[in-house]
């Protein structure tokens, strides 16, 4: 439901929320215009990415259409499935996004994923950033087989408006019903989102190519040019919040 961002414009005042944005908006659209389907990759997770929502209010409306990919778990939701539904969910099986990236017709065939997903969730600190990335190597091998690009995109200060309950026993559960289960909290120690700066930044398209049956080889060369990219991002842009100045990335 685009037409809501409008009364969602709030938000970005509150967050004091900025873009920084390597590819812009109208490239982006001139790439969907010429055929060219992409995956924007996202990190980290968060508990809850207000990066995300407020990258969805602030972009055109050609851009609003892209559907995200989450856990089949959470599509199947009461109540949450139909509130973050209004952002375009679409499941993330490998078979659903390889269908989505061939077959889509405009924005609707390109895709949002959390390349970390809810292993990323249980990382989420304010003393350091840690991405889930390592053995995350599925979505580049899913991009070079349907000839699509991979788009790194930062999400600055998802993992510090919230913080989360830690522990073994809620990742484990977390991950095997593919939903959240944990207490998190922000101000007040209340589940309401610090009033911390966010920053988005969209980096340049990694220039995959079209390979129908990658190596081992192809895929861990990808990967690791996308890490450098993320890495890249992150050490650009950190002083640009004050609670990132003193962080330091770490790949797991």
């Amino acid at each position: 439901m685009p037409f809501l961002a409008k009364y969602m414009t709030s938000m970005l005042d509150y967050f004091d929320y900025e873009e920084v944005l390597e590819i812009s908006n109208d490239e982006c659209i001139k790439l969907v215009d010429s055929g060219r389907n992409f995956i924007l990759a996202l990190q980290p997770h968060g508990v809850i990415s207000f990066c995300s929502l407020c990258l969805w209010v602030n972009a055109p409306p050609e851009l609003r259409g892209m559907q995200t990919a989450v856990a089949s778990a959470l599509l199947k939701t009461p109540i949450l499935k139909n509130v973050m539904g209004i952002y375009g969910l679409t499941d993330a099986s490998s078979r659903n996004v390889r269908n989505t990236l061939r077959n889509g017709k405009g924005i609707k065939g390109c895709l949002i994923i959390y390349v970390g997903g809810l292993a990323e969730l249980f990382k989420t600190s304010q003393e350091e950033e840690r991405l889930y990335l390592k053995k995350r190597k599925g979505f580049i091998k899913i991009a070079m087989r349907e000839g699509v690009d991979v788009i790194p995109v930062y999400l600055f200060g998802n993992t510090s408006v919230l913080s989360v309950l830690k522990t073994g026993i809620l990742e484990s559960m977390s991950r095997k019903m593919q939903l959240s289960v944990t207490y998190f909290w922000g101000k007040f120690f209340l589940p309401i989102p610090r009033d911390e700066k966010l920053l988005v930044v969209r980096g340049k398209p990694l220039g995959l190519p079209h390979i129908k049956d990658p190596t081992d080889a192809d895929i861990d060369k990808w990967h690791a040019k996308y890490v450098d990219e993320v890495t890249r991002l992150f050490n650009q842009n950190k002083e640009k919040l004050p609670a990132y100045k003193h962080k330091k990335l770490y790949i797991d």
